[in-house]
C-alpha cells in the first residue's frame, strides 16, 4: 500500500490552519447521587484535549466555548457528557457504575448483565483487539482472556490453535465454535478485526450446554458493530510496515560444515587405528571451497504488509446502519508467499413500529494467496552451505553427491510451479424480533454461510528434474509410472454451505422490585453440506501456465481425480434457559439442549445437555456495608456438555488375486472379500461433564477489580482406537473407552486509576494453569497410538493412561561415552537398547500461560505495551534431529562437538547416523515475549474542523522473546498426534514495526 503524500499535507494545513473560535471561562460543580462533591473528578473539552480536576469541594474552572463538549469522569462512576451552551455555571451529577460487572456480555441466544452472571464468561473489547496489527482476530485474542490458550502462527493468511481450559479430545475435533453474529462457523479468518464490537468466550458448562454437542470446546461468540443514532460517522484507519524473523538460527559456514562433515566421515570409514589420511579415498570434501551460501538468507525476504479499513456509521430511529471496506495485502518472509484479502461488510437495524424491530449482518471475504510448502525452512537449516544457489554456469545448485537434501531456492522460485488459491465467503443473518408482550419477546433468525475454494497448482515436473541433478537429462526424465507428462495442472472446486434457522421467546419481567426472571424457550435447526472437484490435465504449455486453464495442453487427456458430495448433517434441537436473581443477591440459573444430529446412527442420534448454577452477591448483604469490597460474587456451575466432530468408523473390505475360491456345484473360482473392519454402532458425541467455581471482586473504590475460576473438566467417554488381536483380523477401530480430565485455575486482575488530568494508567494480569490427563481407559485391547513422526523413520509420541496429551515417548540420554557418541538410559536394566527403555518426558500442552499489559495516556499521548509467556511444556528439535548424512548442523553444535583433543560431556561427536528420538532434541519450551508495543499520539484539533479526530501510532509486533529453545519459534500449532510442539517444517515467529492513522470525520 503507498499512501497518498498530497493527502496528509491537506490533511495537516487542515489541521494546523484552524483558527480557535473565542473561548470564555466556565465553572461548576461535580457531585455523585448524594450530592456530595467529587475530588478529583476530571472535566475536559473534548475538541481541545484540554481539561482540569476538581477540588476537595467538587469544584472546577477552565476555558470553553459554546457548542463543544465537556467530558466529565471519575473511578467508579459513568463519564457524562454534556454540551457547553451560554451559561457559565454547570451543576453535574454522576452516577455511580459499577465497572465491569454491569457490563452486558453476549451469552446464547441472548445478553446477559455482567453482575448477575453465573456463569465464566471472558469479555474482550473489540478496540483492545484492534490495537494488533494482524490478519485473524484470533491472534490479537492472544493473552487477553484467561484460559484461552492460542498458539499462533505467523504465516501469511493462517489461524492460530485455539484451546479453551484444555484439550478434552484425542480424535475429535478441538477447535472451539465460533458464533458471528448468530452464525455458527469453524473459523473467524474472515473477520476483520476493525469490524468486531466484542468477542465472548464462554469457558464453563453454565454458559456453554444451551450449545448443546458442539459446546464441549469452548464458544467464542463475536459481535460486530453496528450503527448508532446520529450523522454519518466515517472512520479511517490504515497501517503500514514490514516484517522479518524474530529469531535466527546461527548454522556452521562452508569451512566449519567442511570440518564437521570429514570428522563423521572419517568415523564412519575409518578406524582409529587405520594410518590412511587420503582425504580422496572415501570421498572426503576438499577445504578450498568456493562457496558459503546462507540458506535461509537466500529464501526469505523482508515481508511486507499493508492494511486499510474505512467504515461509515450513522442513523435515526428508525434506521440506524453500519458499513464497512476492509483491506490487508501481505508480502511473506518466504519467497512467493503472499496474501491479500477484501473484507466487506453492511449491518443494519430497522425499527418497523412500536413492537417489531429486523436486523440483518452481511459480511463477505474475497482472498487471494500464493502457498509456499514451509518446508523449505528445513531444507534451508539442512542444506550444505558449500551448494552454490546457482553454479559458475547459471545452473541451480545441486547436492545430489552430499545428501538429499535439495535446492531450497529451487523450491521457493516460481521457475518451476504456480499456485495460486482463490476464496470467497459470505456470511449473512436476518433476524426479526417481535413484542408480543411488553416482558415477552420472539426472535427468528435466518442465517447461512457459503465458501467457495479455488486451488490451481501448475508443476513443470521435467525442468525440476533437470534443475535437480546437473547430470539428468530430458532424455532420461521418466516422471512417474502412471504418467510421464512433463507438465501437469491440477485444478480444484471446492464449496461448502449451511443454513441455521433460530426461533425461540425470551421472558424478562421483575416482581415486587425484587424478583427477576429471564427465560428462553425455543427450537433450533442448521444444515450443512460440501462438495469439491478436482482434475488435472498434462502437457500444459509453459507459457500459458498462469492462465491456470485446463483446456490447454493434451486435449484426451484430462483426468478427473475425484469428486464428491458430502451427505447432508442436519442437526435440530430445543434450548431452554431460565435465570431467577432475587435482589441483585441471590442468583440461579439453569439451561438445557435436546439436539438430534444425523451423524449417528438410529438410537444414538439424540442426546441431552444440561447446566445449573448459582451466584452469591455477598456485597448486598448488610453486614457487608463499609467492607472494603466495592463488589463481591462468588458463584458456581455444573453441567454436562458434548462434542459431535468426533471420527467415524468405516466398514472396509479388500479383495485380491490371491482371493479366488471355489465355490457352487460346479466348484467355480469366485472372487473372495475379506473385511477388515468393524462397525462400533454404539459411536456417538463425546461427553464433558464440567464443576467449576468461581469469585468476581472490585475494590478500593473500583480502581481494583479481578476474576478468579477453578475448574475440573472431564471427557467421559473420550474417542480412542481399539486393536483387537490379530487372530480377529480387524483393523484398529474407534471406541468410547477413554477419560481425559482437565484440571484448571484461571485468574485475571486488573488496576485502573487517574493520577492527575493529564496522566492516566491501567494495568493487567492473567493467567491461567491447567493439568491434561488421560485418566482413564475401560477397554484391555486400548491402542497406545503412536505420533509426532519426523520423516525418518523415528517417532516422538505416544498415547497413554496417566499422560497428557501430545506427551514426548523418548529414549533418555544420561550422557557422552569416551567414543563422543550419545548414552541412553536402559531403563529395564536387560542391556539392550531397545523400544522398552523409552520413556515419557512431558507434554506440548504448557502448564502456565499469561499476559501482562500495561496502558498509559499523558495529554495526546497513549502507550501500550502488551506482554505473553508461556510455561512448562516441551518441544522438539525435529529439524534437528532429521539428520541422514552430510547436511549442516548448527553453529553452536560444531563449537561444542566432542572431539578427541576436547571431549564433551552434552554435544556428541560429528556424525551421520539416523539419531534416536530422545531427550537430547527435547527442550523446554519456555518463552516471554512481548506481543505488542504502541505509542499513539492525538493531534489536537479545532471544534469546526471536519476532521473530527486524527491519531498517528508507531507499533512494534513481536520485538522481543525470551526463550529457552535454540530453534526459530517455541510456537508450534499442530494436532496432539502430529506436528503440534515439534519444529519441523514450521513457520518461524515474526516481528513487525508498524506506522499506523486513525481519522474520524
Amino acid at each position: 500500500m503507498k499512501l497518498n503524500t498530497t493527502f496528509f499535507l491537506l490533511l495537516i494545513a487542515i489541521v494546523w490552519g484552524q483558527n480557535l473560535l473565542a473561548q470564555t471561562l466556565i465553572s461548576g460543580q461535580i457531585t455523585d447521587q448524594n450530592n456530595l462533591p467529587l475530588f478529583g473528578a476530571t472535566v475536559v473539552v473534548l475538541e481541545t484535549n484540554t481539561g482540569t480536576q476538581t477540588d476537595l469541594e467538587g469544584n472546577f474552572s477552565l476555558e470553553a466555548s459554546a457548542g463543544q463538549t465537556l467530558s466529565i469522569s471519575y473511578v467508579g462512576y459513568t463519564t457524562q457528557q454534556i454540551t457547553v451552551d451560554q451559561r457559565s455555571t454547570y451543576q453535574i451529577q454522576l452516577q455511580e457504575d459499577v465497572a465491569a460487572l454491569e457490563t452486558v456480555v453476549v451469552v446464547g441466544y441472548g445478553t446477559q448483565k455482567k453482575a448477575i452472571l453465573t456463569s465464566s464468561v471472558a469479555q474482550v473489547d473489540g478496540e483492545e483487539l484492534a490495537r494488533e496489527p494482524v490478519l485473524n482476530a484470533t491472534q490479537a485474542l492472544q493473552g487477553k482472556a484467561a484460559g484461552v490458550n492460542i498458539i499462533a502462527s505467523d504465516a501469511p493468511g493462517a489461524a492460530s490453535n485455539v484451546i479453551i481450559r484444555g484439550l478434552g479430545t484425542v480424535q475429535g475435533g478441538r477447535d472451539p465454535l465460533y458464533v458471528v453474529d448468530g452464525v455458527l462457523t469453524d473459523n473467524i479468518n474472515n473477520i476483520n478485526t476493525s469490524d468486531i464490537e466484542s468477542v465472548n468466550v464462554l469457558k464453563d458448562a453454565a454458559s456453554l450446554a444451551i450449545y448443546g454437542n458442539r459446546g464441549a470446546n469452548g464458544v467464542v461468540i463475536v459481535t460486530t458493530k453496528r450503527g448508532r443514532t446520529g450523522k454519518i460517522k466515517i472512520n479511517a484507519d490504515a497501517y503500514y510496515g514490514f516484517r522479518d524473523i524474530l529469531t535466527e538460527v546461527e548454522m556452521a559456514n562452508a569451512s566449519e560444515y567442511v570440518i564437521y562433515s570429514n570428522e563423521a566421515l572419517r568415523r564412519d570409514y575409518l578406524t582409529d587405528n587405520d594410518p590412511t589420511n587420503d582425504n580422496s579415498t572415501f570421498g572426503f570434501i576438499p577445504t578450498d571451497q568456493v562457496y558459503d551460501t546462507n540458506w535461509l538468507d537466500e529464501i526469505t525476504q523482508i515481508g511486507l504488509m499493508s492494511n486499510v479499513n474505512v467504515s461509515a456509521s450513522g442513523g435515526s430511529d428508525v434506521v440506524k446502519a453500519f458499513f464497512s471496506a476492509g483491506f490487508n495485502e501481505e508480502r511473506g518472509v518466504l519467497l512467493n508467499n503472499d496474501f491479500n484479502r477484501l473484507t466487506l461488510r453492511s449491518n443494519v437495524d430497522y425499527e418497523i413500529g412500536k413492537k417489531f424491530d429486523f436486523s440483518h449482518r452481511v459480511g463477505i471475504q474475497l482472498a487471494t494467496g500464493t502457498p509456499q510448502d514451509y518446508s523449505l525452512f528445513t531444507s534451508a537449516y539442512k542444506q550444505a552451505p558449500i551448494v552454490p544457489v546457482r553454479d559458475e554456469n547459471g545452473a541451480f545448485g545441486s547436492s545430489v553427491e552430499l545428501n538429499s537434501v535439495a535446492n531450497p531456492v529451487v523450491g521457493a522460485s516460481n521457475a518451476f510451479k504456480e499456485d495460486k488459491n482463490k476464496f470467497f465467503k459470505i456470511q449473512g443473518a436476518f433476524k426479526f424480533d417481535y413484542d408480543l408482550l411488553e416482558e415477552l419477546t420472539f426472535t427468528s433468525r435466518f442465517s447461512i454461510e457459503t465458501e467457495y475454494g479455488r486451488f490451481y497448482a501448475f508443476r513443470d515436473r521435467l525442468g525440476l528434474f533437470l534443475a535437480q541433478n546437473p547430470s539428468n537429462t530430458a532424455s532420461s526424465f521418466e516422471g512417474d509410472l502412471e504418467n510421464p507428462a512433463n507438465t501437469r495442472l491440477t485444478v480444484t472446486h471446492t464449496n461448502t454451505y449451511r443454513w441455521f434457522l433460530d426461533n425461540y421467546f425470551t421472558y424478562d419481567k421483575t416482581f415486587a422490585d425484587k424478583h427477576t426472571i429471564n427465560a428462553t424457550l425455543g427450537i433450533t435447526a442448521e444444515e450443512s453440506q460440501s462438495e469439491f472437484l478436482s482434475a488435472t490435465r498434462n502437457n500444459v504449455p509453459l507459457d500459458s501456465n498462469l492462465n491456470f486453464n485446463l483446456n490447454t495442453g493434451d486435449e484426451d487427456d484430462t483426468q478427473l481425480n475425484a469428486g464428491a458430495i458430502s451427505v447432508k448433517d442436519r442437526l435440530y434441537s430445543y434450548i431452554a434457559r431460565v435465570n431467577y436473581d432475587f435482589e441483585d443477591k441471590y442468583l440461579f440459573g439453569g439451561s438445557f439442549r435436546r439436539d438430534g444430529s444425523s451423524k449417528f446412527q438410529e438410537g444414538n442420534q439424540f442426546g441431552n445437555f444440561y447446566a445449573l448454577s448459582a451466584g452469591w452477591v455477598i456485597t448486598e448483604e448488610e453486614f457487608m456495608e463499609g467492607s472494603v469490597f466495592d463488589i463481591l460474587k462468588l458463584r458456581g456451575s455444573y453441567g454436562e456438555l458434548g462434542n459431535q466432530n468426533v471420527p467415524l468408523n468405516v466398514l472396509t473390505a479388500t479383495t485380491g488375486a490371491a482371493g479366488f475360491y471355489a465355490f457352487g456345484p460346479n466348484q467355480d473360482l469366485q472372487q473372495g472379500i475379506t473385511i477388515t473392519g468393524t462397525i462400533q454402532e454404539d459411536l456417538t458425541w463425546e461427553k464433558t461433564n464440567e464443576f467449576n467455581v468461581g469469585v468476581e471482586f472490585t475494590l478500593l473504590d473500583y480502581r481494583f477489580s479481578g476474576e478468579i475460576d477453578a475448574y475440573q473438566r472431564t471427557n467421559t467417554n473420550a474417542t480412542l482406537q481399539i486393536d483387537l488381536p490379530d487372530i480377529v483380523g480387524f483393523d484398529p477401530f474407534n471406541s468410547h473407552v477413554g477419560e481425559i480430565q482437565n484440571t484448571g485455575v484461571e485468574v485475571a486482575l486488573n488496576w485502573k486509576d487517574d493520577i492527575n488530568e493529564d496522566l492516566k494508567y491501567q494495568l493487567g494480569l492473567n493467567f491461567s494453569y491447567n493439568k491434561n490427563e488421560i485418566t482413564k481407559v475401560t477397554n484391555p485391547f486400548f491402542l497406545e497410538q503412536l505420533g509426532g513422526f519426523i520423516n525418518n523413520g523415528q517417532y516422538t509420541k505416544k498415547i497413554a493412561v496417566g499422560q497428557p496429551l501430545g506427551s514426548f515417548f523418548l529414549y533418555d540420554v544420561e550422557g557422552i561415552n569416551e567414543d563422543g557418541d550419545l548414552v541412553y538410559k536402559d531403563l529395564n536394566e536387560d542391556g539392550v537398547i531397545d523400544e522398552r527403555d523409552r520413556a515419557f518426558f512431558g507434554s506440548y500442552i504448557p502448564k502456565f500461560y499469561g499476559n501482562f499489559n500495561l496502558g498509559l495516556q499523558y495529554k495526546q499521548f497513549d502507550f501500550n505495551v502488551d506482554t505473553y509467556f508461556n510455561v512448562g511444556n516441551k518441544v522438539y528439535n525435529g529439524k534437528k534431529a532429521q539428520r541422514f548424512g552430510n547436511e549442516n548442523i548448527e553453529e553452536i553444535e560444531f563449537n561444542s562437538r566432542y572431539t578427541t583433543g576436547r571431549p564433551s560431556n552434552t554435544t556428541p561427536r560429528a556424525f551421520n547416523d539416523v539419531p534416536l528420538s530422545s531427550t537430547y532434541y527435547l527442550e523446554d519450551g519456555d518463552f516471554l515475549r512481548i506481543n505488542n508495543i504502541t505509542l499513539g499520539y492525538t493531534v489536537p484539533l479545532p471544534e469546526d474542523s471536519f476532521l473530527k479526530n486524527a491519531r498517528f501510532y508507531a507499533t512494534a509486533k513481536n520485538p522481543i522473546i525470551f526463550q529457552k529453545f535454540s530453534g526459530f519459534t517455541p510456537e508450534l500449532p499442530g494436532a496432539p498426534l502430529g506436528s503440534a510442539g515439534i519444529e519441523l517444517d514450521a513457520y518461524p515467529t515474526l516481528r513487525s514495526f508498524f506506522i499506523g492513522l486513525n481519522a474520524s470525520f
